[in-house]
């Protein structure tokens, strides 16, 4: 008790120090142009606690803390203990934050699931659960235990960049989950934080060039132990990397070690511990005494003649990295502007970049480019992005209400095809009431696919290209893998189905090339060769060609793919099976059919000429009987009835 009250005394003072003024020097709060970064990975944390929890499930609550939403991405990474539980328990973390937060998760195959307030987004959506959460730390934990019967763990993440979180460790001894301040998570958690404490104190109109970095760690080892923290400075430039003098400092408790990792040769060094260089020195280095006051060491820095471009401090740290941005042309530091009132507020460009290349709403398929960005998960930005195109403008995502969506092929919107495989281009986004667009460059690959192609000659030439395997002839095979993959293509097994009942005929087994099989040293990475010759039935048509092929990953990981393709099978000995009629034949059939018709009419009129009526065969007779006459004038008077005869009638 008497160390975490020492250690928040010192907090106290040093944060007071910061912020009053030292002769000729004020640290004030940086911006966010001024290109200077500072990231910590550490397992203490503001406040937490871990109890026995529920007996089913583990529950776990994470209280984000952001101190600028437009910074308010994280990712989390969980894992499973080993030798333990394992994911004999389901696991629920509770993610409460006091402002709208992206979150992007990779787990283990384990049963987890997520709860988390309103508005937020976190990807993969599936098996999370928003709702309104309590605000406050008591409120929550209370909530949780109504609602689970207990809390495994409890705590406060503060700008949290990334998030590594075991699960399946067994239930903890306390009874109840107590919050503790500067509670040391070292078993289970461990996260890098964005620290929103970077001060910095430049001489008004004075160079920029001899400038000092000061990396003040507050919390040092509980015992006589050594504490190793590792450090890293990164400095980039957009016209190449400089060599201009600057000075860090690295101020600690005692028994802090100092790795030093990856550092630029002209950077200098102040430590107020032992300190390794990596790639210069085998053995640590003596540190050199250092003012324990915040006032005396800018004091120092300030005699002799150096600005102070950050100054951090870092309650507790494994490592350190402070990355900058800086041009090795000689700079001013402005005067203080003039006061303004504040800008309204907008959306930063990274926000959107880093939310948008999370989503990845872009893939490659065969046919061309697919853009489909749903609209619902850009609520977590603050302001509504309106229209997207390709870094063509006239190819325009098309806004169906619930998604953002575009098709293109690979040879129009300036997309660029690196190796037949690899496709980039960018996503141009326009943002309401906001004149600047933001790009979001991408890549993706085409689906992997293996294509199998015969030939006739050994050469491979693109006019000996065939379709069909010849009897008792040498057919040659090449297989082409569309892949990024570097690793040359293997054939493992091959073989040629014929359409009918016969057996297959065995091509190329375990890697091994069978009789009348040759099998060629690779020509190019991702293109495998090798020849055969068809010994099979000589009557079949057709047949089917498989082959599986492998490769082993820079990974060391066997991957195999498999293709297929139907061919024709030729003999050239035998006739053709569909060599048509000779003209002999033709005729015969044509003389054939013309003799069948004349005697078919021949018949037809003998026919005829022998069933026709008597009547019309003999000639009419002159003196007809008195009956017939009178029956025949009969007959033609009823059926020839005219006017004249209706009225003799009568």
């Amino acid at each position: 008790m008497e160390t975490i009250r020492g250690h928040v005394l010192f907090l106290a003072t040093a944060m007071s120090a910061i912020s009053a003024a030292v002769e000729g020097c004020i640290l004030k709060p940086i911006g966010s142009d001024e290109g200077i970064k500072v990231f910590y990975t550490t397992s203490t944390v503001p406040s937490g606690c871990v109890s026995r929890g529920a007996t089913e499930v583990e529950i776990h609550v994470l209280h984000l803390k952001y101190s600028d939403p437009a910074q308010a991405l994280s990712k989390l990474n969980v894992s499973v203990a080993k030798g333990v539980g394992g994911c004999s328990r389901k696991a629920v973390f509770i993610l409460n934050s006091n402002s709208t937060f992206a979150l992007t998760v990779q787990m283990d195959d384990c049963p987890i699931s997520f709860i988390a307030n309103e508005p937020s987004y976190i990807h993969p959506s599936k098996n999370v659960t928003k709702m309104d959460l309590p605000a406050s730390t008591e409120e929550l934990l209370d909530w949780a235990r109504r609602t689970y019967g207990g809390v495994s763990s409890f705590a406060v993440l503060e700008n949290p960049r990334n998030i590594h979180f075991q699960v399946g460790r067994g239930p903890s001894t306390p009874e109840d989950c107590i919050p503790e301040s500067h509670f040391k998570a070292d078993e289970y958690l461990e996260v890098e934080v964005a620290s929103s404490e970077i001060k910095s104190c430049l001489r008004p109109g004075g160079p920029m060039r001899d400038v000092t970095h000061v990396l003040w760690l507050e919390q040092g080892p509980l015992d006589s132990t050594t504490q190793a923290v590792d450090v890293n400075m990164k400095t980039t430039c957009s016209g190449g990397e400089q060599a201009l003098p600057e000075l860090l400092v690295l101020k600690g408790q005692p028994g802090i070690l100092w790795n030093i990792n990856q550092m630029a040769g002209y950077v200098q060094f102040w430590a107020s511990g032992d300190h390794y260089i990596h790639k210069k020195f085998s053995t640590s280095l003596p540190g050199m005494a250092l003012p324990d006051n915040i006032k005396g060491l800018i004091e120092k820095i300030s005699s002799v003649n150096r600005s102070i471009a950050s100054f951090t401090v870092i309650p507790s740290a494994k490592s350190i990295t402070l990355e900058q941005l800086k041009c090795a042309e000689i700079q001013v530091a402005p005067a203080p502007p003039a006061a303004t009132s504040p800008p309204a507020a907008t959306q930063p460009p990274n926000m959107v970049v880093t939310l948008v290349t999370m989503l990845k709403p872009w893939s490659c398929t065969d046919h061309g480019l697919e853009i489909a960005l749903l609209k619902h998960n850009l609520l977590v930005l603050q302001t509504t992005i309106t229209e997207i195109t390709l870094d063509d403008p006239g190819c325009k995502a098309r806004d169906n209400n619930t998604h953002f969506v575009l098709s293109s092929t690979f040879d129009t919107c300036k997309t660029h095809l690196e190796g037949g495989i690899r496709a980039k281009n960018q996503l141009i986004l326009t943002q309401e009431a906001l004149p600047d667009k933001v790009t979001v460059p991408f890549q993706c690959d085409l689906p992997e696919k293996l294509r199998l192609q015969l030939y006739l000659s050994p050469d491979f030439s693109p006019m000996s290209s065939t379709a069909t395997v010849e009897v008792a002839k040498v057919t040659y095979v090449q297989a082409s893998l569309r892949t990024a993959e570097k690793a040359p293509l293997m054939p493992y097994n091959c073989l040629l189905q014929p359409s009918s009942a016969t057996p297959p005929q065995q091509l190329i087994r375990d890697s091994v090339a069978l009789t009348h099989v040759e099998i060629f040293p690779v020509s190019s990475p991702k293109t495998s060769r090798f020849s055969f010759t068809y010994t099979g039935k000589e009557d079949v048509l057709t047949a089917v060609l498989f082959c599986k092929m492998y490769l082993v990953s820079e990974q060391k990981e066997i991957r195999y793919f498999n293709s297929s393709l139907e061919v024709k099978i030729e003999n050239p000995s035998s006739p053709p099976h569909n060599q048509g009629l000779g003209i002999g034949a033709v005729l015969g059939i044509t003389f054939g059919a013309f003799l069948i018709g004349v005697l078919l009419t021949a018949a037809l009129w003998y026919i005829y000429s022998h069933t026709r009526p008597l009547a019309k065969m003999q000639p009419a007779s002159a003196n007809l009987p008195a009956s017939e006459s009178s029956s025949t004038n009969h007959s033609l008077g009823s059926t020839q009835s005219t006017p004249c005869s209706t009225s003799s009638m009568a």
